[in-house]
């Protein structure tokens, strides 16, 4: 427990001041907002990193690769700003993918059930769990 307890300081304090580039807040605003324009897949794989940097159990190095990734997710100002028609949020989406890849094998069931509820309760019936998490797990 005390372990627990120690790297989750660690952790807090290298992350220290992320609130002007990323909070749970602005994540949830983004993906909301543009979730539909992203794609279920994108959505889903951005949902499944939300859930993995919430987890204790994976290193600070991953998780901060995760905070990376949906840091640059919410940044209105990106490599190809996202106010651009049909290319502004594929930049966004390529960086989620790849943060994906690099921590996919250390997400569980219970972070898959999170990031597949959550998609529930946002897109209701338009959401098909099954068919999303199926064509991520053939891209990666």
């Amino acid at each position: 427990m005390w372990l627990k307890k120690k790297k989750k300081e660690e952790f807090e304090q290298q992350i220290e001041g992320k609130e002007q580039h990323y909070t749970d807040e602005k994540f949830t605003n983004k993906l909301t907002a543009s979730g539909s324009n992203l794609g279920q897949k994108a959505v889903y794989a951005a949902l499944l990193l939300f859930e993995a940097l919430k987890s204790s159990k994976l290193p600070t190095k991953t998780r901060l690769t995760i905070l990376g990734a949906l840091g640059y997710l919410i940044l209105p100002a990106d490599a190809v700003p996202d106010f651009l028609p049909a290319v502004g949020l594929v930049d966004d989406a390529a960086i989620i993918v790849t943060a994906l890849v690099t921590v996919y094998n250390m997400i569980d069931d219970d972070m898959r059930r999170a990031a597949r509820d959550r998609m529930k309760s946002w897109f209701g019936d338009r959401y098909d769990a099954g068919q999303a998490e199926k064509e991520l797990d053939q891209s990666l």
